[in-house]
């Protein structure tokens, strides 16, 4: 065989024992590119540069999970924000713009702002949360942020989201649209439905009540409200007052 590369895949977490098998791996078959996998751990892949110093050959993808579209085009600023755990805010913006749609996002802006804030917006959130991936790759993403919240605590925030999206599902839109009519009698129901404990279903009513104060709060700041407005105008969405 004659191939056009010879690509080194290496796991993230070796360490040390990266630059020593990747020269084996040169001198055997002439390595001329580097994937780097399961940067989605602890492992902040270090190892990986001491690869490129034994092989000369660049890196040309990071993994940070096990499917296709978590393959990521290595970029050398962004690997060394990473390293030294300064997040990579980049990077999440960029999935956000490929996994929320911007029109949809543009609305739910101008509905929070305007202090219209139900349950319907609160299950559109967490929907958009979701596409960006799992909440561990979110919060690494920020910067002083990676490896400051423990792995069960992430997990349990992860499961706690997980139902609260379950929850929503078994809520009846007049619900969504009022959840002054959840009491005693509904939240029963809910639970029931949604295969969870009335306790999940009043968290998920705290949780929301919580965040429908703090929107109240940037709508009714004038300029914290334009602050806001000028800042999603950078990130390319243009929501009106």
């Amino acid at each position: 065989m004659n191939p056009d590369e010879t690509i080194l895949v290496l796991d993230a977490s070796m360490g040390q024992q990266a630059g020593p098998q990747a020269k084996a791996f040169h001198e055997a078959v002439g390595v001329t590119a580097v994937i780097v996998t399961k940067l989605d751990g602890t492992a902040k892949g270090g190892g990986a540069l001491s690869a490129v110093a034994e092989t000369k050959a660049p890196i040309v993808f990071l993994g940070t999970g096990e499917h296709l579209e978590d393959l990521e085009k290595f970029e050398p600023p962004r690997f060394i924000s990473r390293l030294l755990g300064m997040g990579d805010l980049e990077s999440l913006l960029e999935k956000a713009q490929e996994a929320i749609d911007e029109a949809e996002a543009e609305e739910l802006t101008k509905t929070m702002l305007s202090g219209k804030m139900d349950l319907h917006v609160f299950e559109k959130q967490l929907g958009m949360l979701g596409k960006m991936g799992s909440l561990d790759k979110v919060m690494a993403a920020f910067p002083g942020m990676a490896g400051r919240v423990k792995d069960e605590d992430m997990a349990m925030t992860q499961d706690r989201l997980r139902k609260f999206k379950v929850i929503l599902r078994s809520m009846t839109a007049e619900e969504k649209s009022d959840p002054k009519l959840v009491k005693a009698s509904r939240v029963l129901r809910i639970a029931r439905g949604s295969g969870t404990h009335p306790r999940d279903v009043k968290e998920l009513l705290k949780h929301f009540n919580m965040g429908k104060k703090a929107v109240r709060g940037i709508a009714g700041n004038r300029k914290m409200r334009k602050q806001l407005m000028k800042q999603l105008g950078a990130a390319g969405l243009t929501p009106n007052e």
